[in-house]
């Protein structure tokens, strides 16, 4: 990857970047290799998973992203959405 003023770049893809210096990470997993972000120009959340298309735009904001996880959570407590287990440091949904 090649880093340029807007962001890291793979050359064989220049109007699809890996990484813009717009967007702050929030969530990541362990190695970094995947996670989300939130894009600082119009407050969108994305998400990237190393090795693959990064995704713009999955949630309108923050707000919406924390009311899909207050959702999965009470669907989880309700007993309405497979619950999780750890393995190797991981979550794993059933």
């Amino acid at each position: 990857m090649e880093s340029l003023p807007g962001g890291f770049d793979p050359p064989d893809q220049p109007d699809n970047p890996f990484w813009r210096n717009e967007w702050i990470p929030f969530l990541s997993d362990r190695d970094g290799w995947t996670g989300k972000f939130i894009d600082a120009r119009d407050g969108r959340i994305g998400r990237w998973f190393v090795g693959e298309i990064t995704i713009t735009g999955e949630y309108a904001s923050l707000a919406h992203y924390f009311d899909s996880v207050a959702e999965t959570l009470t669907r989880i407590a309700e007993g309405d959405h497979p619950v999780c287990e750890v393995a190797e440091g991981r979550l794993v949904w059933s």
